[in-house]
């Protein structure tokens, strides 16, 4: 079962968590290399849509493949796009919608697609439960008396 990855690409673009070249003359190809290269969508079966606001830039091609799409909104919003997307799915809940925008977060949820914030997406911000296993793991136990040694040691070694 693989993945789509609806992405509200200007989002990602102006999120200080992503550092791409960002004055590139064809930004939406550097988004995408940057979201491939890193594998931030996980398995290379999944799937990416990279959604913009507006036309597409003139006399650009974009490569359309099984793997990623570019989709540009012309005369709705990017928002409304993504919307249109995530309902006329049939898969609606192997849809992940990347997006810091709460409405479009809403949206997605009540259609019973899966969101994802940009920070997540990114890898910055981790899940509750990936930060609790963390934590479990740096948790050392440490016996009253291997303490007491190691208090007796650093007080022999620093206060002299």
């Amino acid at each position: 079962m693989s993945l789509l990855y609806i992405i509200d690409a200007y989002n990602i673009i102006n999120h200080p968590a992503f550092s791409f070249e960002k004055n590139s003359p064809n930004i939406q190809r550097a988004l995408l290399n940057f979201i491939q290269k890193r594998r931030l969508t996980g398995s290379p079966k999944n799937k990416i849509i990279l959604v913009f606001d507006g036309y597409p830039p003139d006399g650009e091609s974009f490569p359309q493949d099984n793997q990623a799409l570019f989709v540009f909104s012309r005369v709705i919003s990017a928002d409304q796009k993504i919307e249109k997307l995530v309902a006329e799915s049939a898969a609606r809940k192997n849809i992940i919608v990347v997006t810091d925008d709460r409405q479009v977060q809403f949206m997605a949820r009540s259609l019973h697609a899966n969101t994802c914030a940009v920070a997540q997406f990114s890898g910055q911000k981790k899940t509750g439960r990936l930060i609790q296993k963390e934590r479990d793991a740096l948790e050392t136990k440490v016996s009253f008396s291997d303490a007491q040694k190691i208090n007796a040691e650093l007080k022999e070694k620093w206060l002299k």
